[in-house]
């Protein structure tokens, strides 16, 4: 994320993140994904942009972190995506 990329906090069996995997397709490729269960930094840190709340999808880039449950949101985290990686 430093870098300027895209980090997708997602978790197994959560609806939302795979409808914001599939609606991004192959753009997906080039985010960070970081599945919560198994990494408890990346669990904490979702927390703590989330007033507590283990929320999924939530995407960071930069200084900005946003949850990807809408078609507006989803977008915006494609439009991130396609940013950081030109």
């Amino acid at each position: 994320m430093e870098d300027g990329g895209v980090v997708v906090y997602w978790r197994e069996g959560c609806p939302f993140c795979k409808r914001l995997d599939k609606s991004l397709g192959e753009l997906g490729d080039k985010a960070l994904w970081v599945n919560v269960w198994e990494d408890s930094a990346g669990s904490d840190f979702i927390k703590s942009v989330n007033d507590g709340n283990e929320i999924v999808p939530t995407v960071a880039v930069s200084r900005e972190t946003f949850v990807a449950a809408g078609d507006d949101t989803r977008s915006k985290a494609a439009t991130l995506i396609e940013e950081s990686s030109k």
